[in-house]
């Protein structure tokens, strides 16, 4: 939602949190659904995350700025960046293990 207001915080609506919503629904529909690619090394759901990301993203509504690909790519790689974070705690360990990162 904060690139979709390009950082404005206070332009933020319910609109804004519909858009993300459905974002975040397609987006975990996608990386569950790609867990399954026998993929085994480290970088596996952030990777993931990006990808689905960028794909829901485009999918769910238009840019709010630049390319048409733009605030989808920024969206994905927040996400991606967010996922590799928590990948590195002790449940995200686990979480990776499930899905066969390592």
């Amino acid at each position: 939602m904060i690139f979709m207001v390009q950082g404005n915080l206070p332009a933020l609506t319910s609109a804004h949190a519909v858009i993300a919503t459905r974002t975040g629904a397609i987006t975990g529909f996608l990386v569950v659904f790609m867990s399954f690619i026998p993929w085994k090394f480290h970088y596996k759901l952030p990777i993931l995350m990006f990808i689905g990301c960028f794909t829901a993203d485009i999918l769910s509504h238009s840019t709010h700025f630049g390319q048409y690909w733009s605030e989808a790519a920024c969206t994905a790689l927040l996400a991606a960046v967010f996922s590799y974070v928590i990948t590195l705690s002790p449940a995200g360990k686990k979480l990776e293990e499930y899905i066969g990162g390592k």
